[in-house]
């Protein structure tokens, strides 16, 4: 025997998973953009890639930055 479906049933198979991620727009002029391009095109990184590596970079450095100025104190 055939199992009935409901709308309810058949939506909710339907619906695509959420992201757990969140999305960040950045405005970035025409030159800035064009030397991002040319960098991305000579390495082979995607934006994605290179954004969230930038990101994780600079965090890392103020932190060790921080570490180091409080030990001069």
């Amino acid at each position: 025997m055939a199992e009935k479906t409901t709308k309810s049933t058949a939506k909710k198979s339907s619906t695509k998973p959420k992201s757990t991620g969140k999305r960040l727009s950045v405005t970035i002029d025409p030159d800035t953009m064009a030397q991002l391009n040319e960098y991305l095109a000579q390495f082979g990184y995607s934006k994605d890639e290179f954004v969230k590596k930038a990101i994780l970079e600079k965090i890392s450095r103020d932190r060790i930055s921080a570490m180091i100025d409080n030990m001069i104190r």
